[in-house]
């Protein structure tokens, strides 16, 4: 049996600009998480940790932020677990190593740094093999590009950090294709570079992007864990999720045509939470007469949580004087006189439906979105 501990985009010294005052509170965040993953290592007896890239934020990390690794990176070394780091897009150096690397080899001299050229290295004890290779930013080759083929050894891994192809979406060159990944014929590759855990193939040859371990800004709700792999044979890689982040991202999708003013308050309450980062958004279609200040709930209830977002996309409910004013030749013109004649041709209930519908579309029209 084999046991990974597979972390990466760690961001450690990141500046946090979006959280305004509370940016140092959330740098100091991400060092106590990287306490809580020694512990974890520490805790389950893990043979190896793997760090897929982006431990720090920045090529130049400050000497405090390396300090704070280097003791956790010792504190591995005296539990007898081996670390292996590749260098991400954000943290390489000019020698293609993490940064720091120089100075973190004083801190824990087992530590094993890997640069940009592919690295063979034989663990005799555990009977596995590890192949890597740090991110190259700008590269027009896939950093899978040249790994040799799967060693003879019992157990092989690989570690790396780069994009994946996604047909439509992400295909520059030099990113990972799923077949290269089958093609390595691995038991596991730990990744790094996007910051929501995802299985990207499944066993045998099992590949995952981490994620990063800690929030790291707004719309990341698949941020806050690391990857326990255990390989009890080759082929046969078992992934658990374990949550360590302290932060957690929620978003609110609040449409105000179906709530008033005390329940739009009491769903953002409900929601509240001192660890929680919110982004809530008010739809639909409202009165003229109705004042909604998205900056007033935001001051108000803003404390509740470690930062709360309101974005205000209601749109007016438009009276007969209004809707008279919109331009004839237009399309929203001609949809307005359209639904006006089919109006005063209904009553009842049919009559309130179209007029509903009237000020849906014009909100639409508008560029405005509603809740279905």
């Amino acid at each position: 049996m084999i046991r990974l501990l597979h972390l990466a985009d760690v961001h450690l010294g990141r500046p946090f600009q979006m959280l305004g005052a509370k940016g140092a509170a959330q740098r100091r965040a991400l060092e106590a998480m990287l306490t809580r993953v020694v512990d974890l290592a520490i805790e389950r007896r893990v043979h190896l940790v793997l760090v897929a890239g982006d431990l720090f934020d920045t090529p130049k990390p400050s000497a405090a932020t390396l300090d704070a690794v280097g003791h956790e990176l010792s504190r591995l070394e005296d539990a007898r677990i081996r670390t292996a780091i590749v260098a991400g897009n954000h943290d390489a150096g000019e020698d293609g190593y993490s940064a720091g690397h120089v100075h973190l080899r004083e801190a824990s001299p087992g530590t094993l740094w890997v640069g940009r050229e592919v690295e063979v290295h034989a663990f005799s004890d555990l009977d596995l093999t590890l192949i890597a290779r740090s991110a190259a930013p700008g590269a027009s080759i896939s950093p899978l590009s040249g790994w040799p083929a799967r060693p003879a050894g019992r157990f092989a891994v690989g570690l790396t950090h780069g994009s994946l192809y996604r047909a439509g979406v992400i295909e520059a060159a030099g990113v990972i294709h799923p077949q290269e990944i089958r093609d390595a014929g691995l038991d596991y590759l730990a990744l790094g570079d996007w910051h929501s855990a995802t299985e990207i193939v499944p066993a045998p040859t099992a590949a995952w992007y981490s994620g990063s371990p800690e929030l790291l800004a707004f719309d990341q709700e698949g941020a806050g864990h690391i990857l326990l792999v255990e390989i009890p044979s080759p082929g046969r890689a078992e992934v658990t999720r374990y949550r360590v982040g302290r932060r957690r991202y929620r978003s609110l999708d609040l449409d105000l045509t179906l709530m008033d003013d005390v329940a739009l308050r009491r769903a953002i309450e409900d929601a509240a939470d001192p660890d929680v980062i919110c982004d809530a958004v008010l739809r639909g279609v409202i009165p003229v007469t109705r004042i909604v200040t998205a900056r007033g709930l935001q001051d108000d209830l803003g404390e509740r949580f470690f930062r709360l977002r309101i974005t205000n996309r209601t749109q007016l409910w438009l009276d007969d004087e209004r809707l008279a004013q919109i331009p004839e030749a237009t399309v929203l013109g001609k949809f307005v006189r359209l639904m006006g004649t089919r109006i005063a041709g209904a009553d009842g209930e049919q009559r309130a439906l179209l007029e509903e519908a009237l000020q849906v579309g014009v909100a639409v029209l508008r560029g405005g979105e509603v809740l279905a």
